[in-house]
């Protein structure tokens, strides 16, 4: 049976998400990331960024905290089936997949990331290691492998906090956002980042990488100088 919509105590407004605002279409450079996953897993991949991305629009586009906590834990018990949802293409795609224990998990550790941010108490060190392990967990549930292992969860890691850091409007949370993945970064092997599989993941957090080693910070603009990086990566590795 699925659950009422949620509403906003404070004056009785529906707060459950509108499918309709959830983009259906994935700013660069994740459209060129996905290009490079093998043909079969490249649905999946799309569903699982959108996934975050919503998570993103969410908290970091969020004008009122409590409305946006309220919406986020929505999201978060869909995908985690701890309620039934409306018919939400969004929704509906991720159940064809039957997610498992595993995916369910991954994806609540995304959810727990994005909730730390709607704290208004300032995000400390040690929150940001924190916050970048539990949404480097997305890196997990795109290669489908549980808690993942340690380059991948390092890569995850990386590629969470440089993409807050390149995203988030409030300038300040994005560089602590930064200074969290220059530290996470210098301790990055690009040895062993080349190895991580599926690809498109090597390939985003060698992105987060460069930025990382030139102290360089991101821009959401994904120009001229980030598709070169991305490419010469997709080439060489």
């Amino acid at each position: 049976m699925s659950n009422p919509p949620h509403h906003d105590p404070a004056n009785g407004r529906d707060v459950t998400p509108d499918a309709a605002r959830v983009p259906s279409e994935l700013p660069l450079p994740f459209p060129l990331l996905i290009a490079h996953a093998p043909q079969r897993d490249r649905a999946w991949h799309r569903l699982c960024w959108r996934i975050d991305d919503l998570m993103a629009r969410t908290v970091l586009g969020a004008k009122e905290g409590a409305m946006a906590a309220i919406r986020l834990a929505w999201w978060e018990e869909a995908l985690t089936g701890r309620h039934s949802a409306p018919n939400d293409p969004l929704l509906s795609e991720w159940l064809s997949y039957a997610p498992g224990v595993q995916a369910s998990e991954n994806v609540g550790r995304v959810a727990e990331a994005w909730r730390m941010l709607l704290d208004p108490a300032p995000m400390s060190e040690g929150d940001w290691r924190s916050f970048g392990e539990a949404r480097g967990r997305l890196f997990a549930l795109i290669a489908r492998t549980g808690e993942g292992n340690d380059a991948l969860n390092e890569a995850g890691k990386l590629w969470a906090l440089w993409d807050v850091a390149r995203r988030d409007e409030d300038r300040v949370r994005g560089e602590g956002a930064f200074a969290a993945a220059i530290e996470v970064g210098s301790a990055v092997d690009p040895r062993r980042l080349a190895h991580v599989r599926p690809k498109p993941l090597m390939l985003a957090a060698g992105m987060a990488l460069d930025d990382v080693r030139d102290h360089h910070l991101p821009t959401v603009e994904f120009g001229l100088r980030q598709y070169l990086r991305l490419l010469r990566r997709a080439i060489f590795g």
